[in-house]
């Protein structure tokens, strides 16, 4: 481990420094950070040249250590070259102690974004971000750890991901973390119990909106708002970082419920085309096109009178030929019939219907065939047919009787 150290603009009277129960007197907060956390070498900011005798110091006291020369941060410049200074210093894994003390102006700030820069993006471990406050009424310096205060940036992102993007996997990872890190502490009288399995079921619903598995996420979703009180109370205890994923909820709750049990009913078809507005949303547009399909095929067996089938394969497969086969018939080509092709015939909508369909397969296609054609449709023009989609399927159902 090495810790990167900021070098005031004056030298420190003697001060007895503190972790925990240990303490030290020093003039130098670097001496204290040696002592405490036993670094391999302390890397010196410097800015004023003045201040370089430090650097020999540290090294007649026993310390290793290396001057790093930062700009004064007198300008916008400055501190863009600063940042770019601390975002080359470490190595990938490597572990790393910062030490903001001695930092005046921005500098701190500057190397704070540093160390999240480096957290993310190096996967850099960062020890801690540490510094000693003036003396207290005892005359103590106890060191304090800002490394909790960088957590805010991990719930900004969670809940970025989540309401922007549909993906709880960084949600999870931090209320799984919170609830066993409040355990280990064993210092709360009454620690959450429920923030670990919510947050996995919260990533089962997201995982199941992009892979587009409907029954699976409304099962999810079903479960996520049947918990919910207890969750919010929780949530406002020890994370209340979170209201805007509980905001959220409210829109997963229209999408909420458990698989039928006696066959496919119109309420839950309409819950997936819910689904569906919600993954065009997020920007899961491929995902919301292929699930647009199966819709369809979904209500074609409600307009049948076999919604007890409509998970069966062979099933979905007849009415998806029976639907093709009449778009085939209505361009002059020869198509098959099927047990379901007179009923079509005969629906004073039939026609109307096999339309959309055509619309809705032909843009599944383009999507699942990755634009490998001649066609050339612009990408603007996929998106404003996919963001018609919601309206596309309101139409059929109607059109089906099924509203």
């Amino acid at each position: 481990m090495r810790c990167i150290s900021c070098i005031g603009p004056s030298r420190s009277t003697p001060s007895r420094f503190c972790r925990n129960d240990q303490c030290i007197v020093s003039d130098l907060v670097q001496e204290a950070v040696w002592h405490f956390w036993n670094p391999d070498e302390i890397i010196l900011c410097i800015s004023d040249p003045n201040l370089a005798p430090v650097a020999a110091e540290c090294e007649s006291r026993g310390m290793t250590v290396r001057k790093l020369w930062i700009p004064d941060g007198s300008s916008e410049d400055n501190l863009w070259d600063t940042f770019t200074l601390m975002g080359g210093i470490a190595n990938e894994g490597e572990e790393m102690l910062i030490e903001i003390t001695g930092g005046c102006h921005a500098l701190p700030f500057v190397i704070s974004l540093a160390a999240t820069y480096l957290r993310e993006v190096k996967n850099i471990r960062i020890v801690g971000v540490i510094y000693a406050p003036p003396p207290d009424e005892f005359g103590l310096r106890h060191f304090v750890d800002l490394k909790p205060l960088m957590s805010v940036a991990d719930w900004i992102t969670g809940v970025k991901a989540l309401t922007s993007y549909a993906d709880a996997t960084p949600v999870r990872r931090l209320l799984t973390g919170l609830q066993g890190e409040i355990h280990r502490m064993n210092n709360e009288p009454f620690p959450p119990t429920h923030l670990s399995g919510w947050s996995h079921l919260l990533r089962t619903f997201t995982s199941a909106v992009r892979l587009t598995r409907p029954v699976d996420a409304l099962y999810a979703g079903y479960g996520i708002t049947r918990d919910l009180p207890v969750i919010r109370e929780e949530i406002t205890r020890f994370a209340p970082s979170l209201d805007p994923v509980i905001n959220e909820m409210q829109v997963i709750s229209e999408m909420a419920a458990p698989p039928p049990e006696n066959g496919l009913t119109v309420q839950y078809l309409m819950l997936q085309h819910r689904l569906i507005r919600y993954q065009i949303d997020k920007g899961l547009d491929f995902q919301a096109v292929s699930l647009s399909r199966e819709w369809m095929i979904s209500g074609a067996i409600l307009f049948f009178g076999v919604g007890e089938q409509w998970l069966d394969a062979r099933c979905r497969h007849i009415v998806s030929r029976t639907l093709t086969g009449m778009a085939l018939t209505m361009q002059g080509k020869s198509s098959e019939n099927t047990v379901f092709t007179d009923k079509l015939r005969e629906e004073a909508n039939g026609t109307e219907m096999v339309r959309i369909w055509e619309r809705v397969s032909d843009l599944r296609n383009e999507l699942a065939h990755c634009g490998m054609n001649e066609r050339d449709e612009s990408l603007k023009s996929i998106l404003k047919r996919t963001g018609e989609l919601p309206d596309e399927l309101t139409a059929f159902a109607r059109l089906a009787d099924l509203t």
